[in-house]
């Protein structure tokens, strides 16, 4: 007993997981057609379970078996999809592939937290990733759209005051009660602190208390047998759970070696540093009561009764000075594993950059190369040509007309949101004088010229200058 710790790491796993399933350019015509007749047939038992409904006032689905395994079809669907199949492992909606260069998901997958937990997420990713190349498509790519990270401990208390030891940048938070399942803004007297959140989202934290949950809903209870086989775990101390969500919006944003976390295998091979990168955002830091309940209180009482309102630079300062609590320590590793490397935040620039011309030139010159095959000067002008048909036709403008129609839109509705919109705010009067400063001159460029492009334009013949070809 003298060796045993004072905080208990229990078990710890991904306990959810959804992700989305793209056309991979691997499909092939017949992949295709194989898949939106399964499609079909889906649908077919989606509307038999409908009619099921109605008739007998029920929720009664039917099943499609694929090679030994039974789903369930529901006579419902969620928004963007055709049918969903289920069953008590993973969840799976689908729609049919029309095009293979559509830049929406034709599937997505939600794994069930207790299939998580028995196999193991990478168990239980590659039985369902086998399971869809067999019996729904051969091909596709994945992205990870919400991923949650857990640690069940035991040995520490979480407390009201643990709300207020967390150093983030979030203003999102919320405690939560055991009266009911809600969520409740601010703590209540005459109800027992249940725990809360940090953040929200596309990227938060939860701390709760996970023994209360199992007795408040038994299906849950799953996860006592993992606990079980930790030799520290103690059936008459409560069970903390320390959960981080991360959504693809958050993900996207996050780069480590280079390398942004949207793709489906640098996520789960990163899980280590992921993990590392939520408790320095989400940072438990050891401050004594007395301290903690002030940062609550926003004052300190002094010695003769009276209070001292703390500003936000004293509050700043006391997390700076404070430790990282020892519980952290403890919980640093995810399976075993360290953090070992910095996972960086990408800096969207402003639209007002010049990154934004760059990027946009670029995109422009490889979806051209990609659509025609080459960037030849003849090339420039039929997709130059073709863009102002295309916007003559569904816009009755042309492309000058309709770029700045959209800019002044854009700002007659402006709201100063953030730092950028200040930036375009501050442009905007130029920006309109500018335009009807020019107004003659972009008149004479839309109605009097040859709308058509040749190669004997002086843009054309820069273009080329550019391009590296011979004039």
């Amino acid at each position: 007993m003298q060796n045993e710790p004072k905080y208990i790491k229990l078990h710890q796993n991904v306990d959810t997981l959804k992700y989305h399933l793209y056309p991979s350019l691997m499909i092939t015509s017949k992949d295709i057609t194989f898949y939106n007749l399964l499609i079909d047939k889906l649908l077919g038992i989606k509307t038999q379970s409908q009619t099921n409904r109605n008739q007998n006032k029920s929720v009664a689905q039917f099943q499609h078996d694929f090679k030994g395994f039974s789903f369930q079809v529901s006579p419902s669907t969620v928004r963007g999809f055709s049918v969903t199949i289920q069953n008590a492992d993973v969840t799976i909606h689908l729609k049919k592939i029309t095009i293979t260069c559509d830049q929406n998901p034709f599937s997505k997958v939600e794994f069930r937290s207790s299939f998580l937990q028995r196999f193991g997420y990478l168990g239980a990713v590659q039985q369902i990733n086998k399971f869809l190349k067999e019996n729904i498509i051969s091909a596709f790519q994945i992205k990870i759209s919400e991923i949650h990270l857990q640690c069940d401990i035991q040995g520490y208390t979480f407390s009201v005051l643990d709300f207020h030891r967390i150093k983030s940048r979030s203003r999102n938070n919320r405690y939560y009660n055991d009266e009911s399942s809600s969520t409740d803004s601010f703590y209540q007297n005459g109800r027992k602190f249940q725990g809360f959140m940090r953040g929200g989202g596309d990227y938060l934290m939860r701390v709760y208390n996970k023994t209360k949950e199992i007795q408040k809903f038994p299906n849950k209870g799953f996860i006592q047998t993992l606990w079980k086989m930790n030799p520290h775990y103690d059936e008459t101390k409560e069970v903390f759970r320390i959960e981080f969500q991360l959504r693809r919006e958050k993900l996207k944003n996050m780069v480590i070696n280079d390398e942004v976390l949207d793709g489906f295998e640098v996520i789960l091979n990163n899980l280590n540093n992921i993990w590392g990168r939520c408790l320095d955002d989400f940072s438990l830091r050891d401050l004594d009561d007395k301290s903690t309940l002030e940062i609550m209180l926003g004052y300190k009482i002094l010695k003769d009764g009276s209070t001292l309102p703390l500003d936000s630079e004293t509050m700043r300062k006391r997390f700076q000075r404070s430790k990282i609590h020892p519980l952290w320590d403890t919980i640093k590793t995810f399976n075993g594993h360290v953090k070992t490397d910095v996972i960086e935040t990408f800096k969207k620039p402003f639209t007002t950059d010049f990154l934004y011309v760059h990027n946009a030139f670029k995109a422009f010159l490889s979806t051209t190369l990609s659509h025609y095959g080459d960037i030849l000067p003849s090339t420039i002008c039929d997709a130059m040509n073709k863009v102002e048909e295309y916007t003559q036709k569904k816009h009755e403008l042309t492309v000058v007309q309709d770029v700045y129609s959209k800019r002044l839109d854009r700002f007659n509705r402006l709201e100063k949101l953030g730092k950028d919109d200040e930036i375009l705010y501050h442009q905007k009067h130029t920006f309109v004088n500018r335009v009807f400063d020019h107004i003659e001159e972009s008149f004479e460029h839309m109605y009097h010229w040859d709308v058509a492009y040749d190669s004997n334009d002086y843009f054309i013949k820069k273009f080329q200058k550019f391009l590296g070809e011979a004039v």
